[in-house]
């Protein structure tokens, strides 16, 4: 998340959920008042980039359970399935309507994602590169460093032997 773009125009925004008639006071998912903004498309998959952003094409107003219940989940999949929190395992009674208000500001919105080849070409090959090798030593040093925890743990759990009891006291 820490290199995607992040572009904010609250007007635009505005004017998008308007025109597809959503309503920023409320979880465009489920009706409950609105908590947070949550991106339409995941902004990572399979821990890279997804090619959305975090933009006003990319953004509806939506209540922490529905945010949180989605997670990067295509949001029609999502809707209409099982997940917990789910419109339809809550039972939202108007989801055919809160479908098409997302379809319509979808189309609206015309948002593609950027392929991720042509995001690295934008940013520099070099400098895309050395950041995810940057990564991947970081999260091999994690690994390594849970494993000591572990031994460290398991050594701090024994018993402490009672310090011997001096006879002459």
């Amino acid at each position: 998340r820490a290199v995607i773009p992040h572009h904010t125009d609250r007007d635009r925004q505005k004017r998008l959920l308007e025109a597809a008639g959503i309503n920023v006071a409320e979880s465009v998912y489920c009706g409950a008042k609105a908590t947070d903004w949550d991106h339409l498309f995941g902004l990572v998959k399979d821990g890279r980039p997804s090619g959305y952003y975090h933009q006003p094409e990319n953004l509806v107003p939506s209540c922490g359970p529905c945010n949180q219940s989605k997670g990067g989940a295509d949001w029609l999949v999502w809707m209409r399935g099982k997940a917990r929190h789910s419109p339809a395992c809550r039972k939202i009674k108007d989801i055919d309507d809160r479908v098409a208000r997302l379809s319509s500001f979808q189309a609206i919105a015309n948002l593609a994602a950027e392929p991720q080849a042509e995001f690295r070409q934008r940013v520099g090959e070099q400098l895309w590169d050395a950041y995810w090798a940057k990564l991947q030593i970081i999260n091999r040093l994690l690994v390594e460093a849970d494993h000591a925890a572990t031994e460290i743990r398991s050594l701090a759990d024994r018993p402490i032997a009672p310090a011997p009891v001096d006879a002459g006291l």
